[in-house]
């Protein structure tokens, strides 16, 4: 649509009725309103529940979820368990390890799905906690408190979406540090934060772990690129091959695997793994060490580069050193 600017008389009408429009809310008759809304599938297949509506319930169930709240807040286990029924019990269970908590609603609403045996509460709320660890935590929360009639109006069931206020807390992020790039120039995703990856990296590097503590070569081949590169060095699968084939036992145990990935970019991943390894080669040499490796995954899921760092236990030098590719994992 093309407005004429040269007749302003009738720019500003059509602006004074746009003013008109918005500014004025609707005017409801809300005696008039018997139900609204629609229960939809959760998984997309229909479901006896399909296409009902709701209704405002009782106010008796927004005190119930208040008390619910209330006795959350005061760290008060036993009142709690008392509003739930006894499935719920691993959800007052959480409270043991809070030294403090506030259960903070601001807002509710009770529903009732037409022709159903128990009612909801909608409830908004902003929640702070301190845990018995020191950690601190702030978070938005969205929640439903379900209420079955038969329970005799006694919770049984609660979903929760959340928000975390980062400002607030100390718990962690779901995202932080920076990737910065090496070099002078500096790539398109410099300044990006990390996050973690979840394309099963931390189960294949289990998987790859157990294999090569069985000195299993071809399971181990399974996880790597042919060529990958080890450092500044690339290896061969047939290279590989040679190395376990050197090696009478290792026993690599890691203590810690962090899988991510740079934010916002393509799913290539790494997975960061502390760990301690023992190798006992076949001539009697034994080789111990704690290390520190970056594995490398591709688009396609297999390990293509591996970066190793590790400090030798089985001599008296404890400097940091590179180590060579006969003593990889």
């Amino acid at each position: 649509m093309k407005f004429n600017y040269d007749s302003m008389p009738t720019l500003m009408l059509l602006a004074a009725g746009l003013f008109v429009m918005f500014a004025s809310p609707p005017v409801v008759d809300y005696d008039e309103v018997e139900s609204a809304g629609k229960n939809m599938p959760f998984d997309g297949e229909e479901n006896p529940e399909y296409g009902k509506a709701f209704v405002l319930e009782s106010d008796d169930y927004m005190d119930k979820a208040l008390a619910i709240a209330n006795a959350y807040t005061e760290l008060d286990k036993e009142k709690l368990l008392s509003l739930m029924v006894d499935d719920m019990k691993p959800f007052a269970d959480q409270m043991d390890d809070q030294e403090s908590y506030s259960w903070r609603p601001w807002s509710m609403v009770p529903l009732r799905r037409v022709d159903d045996d128990g009612a909801f509460v909608v409830s908004w709320s902003y929640d702070t906690s301190v845990e018995k660890n020191g950690s601190k935590t702030a978070t938005h929360y969205i929640d439903v408190l379900r209420f079955n009639d038969a329970d005799e109006g006694k919770m049984s069931g609660i979903w929760s979406t959340s928000r975390p206020d980062p400002e607030n807390s100390e718990y962690g992020l779901r995202e932080g540090g920076k990737f910065v790039g090496r070099g002078d120039n500096p790539s398109d995703w410099s300044g990006n934060p990390f996050v973690f990856s979840n394309r099963g990296e931390v189960e294949k590097i289990e998987a790859f772990v157990e294999a090569a503590n069985n000195l299993d070569a071809d399971s181990t081949l399974e996880f790597f690129t042919d060529p990958f590169t080890y450092n500044d060095s690339e290896i061969s699968h047939d290279r590989l091959r040679e190395i376990f084939a050197g090696r009478k036992s290792q026993e690599w145990k890691p203590w810690a695997m962090i899988p991510v990935k740079i934010k916002d970019t393509d799913p290539e991943s790494g997975v960061i793994v502390w760990s301690e390894v023992r190798v006992e080669s076949n001539d009697g040499d034994v080789y111990e060490a704690e290390v520190s490796e970056t594995y490398f995954f591709d688009l396609d899921g297999k390990i293509s580069g591996v970066s190793q760092y590790s400090k030798d236990l089985s001599s008296d030098d404890d400097s940091d050193d590179d180590s060579d590719e006969d003593s990889d994992d």
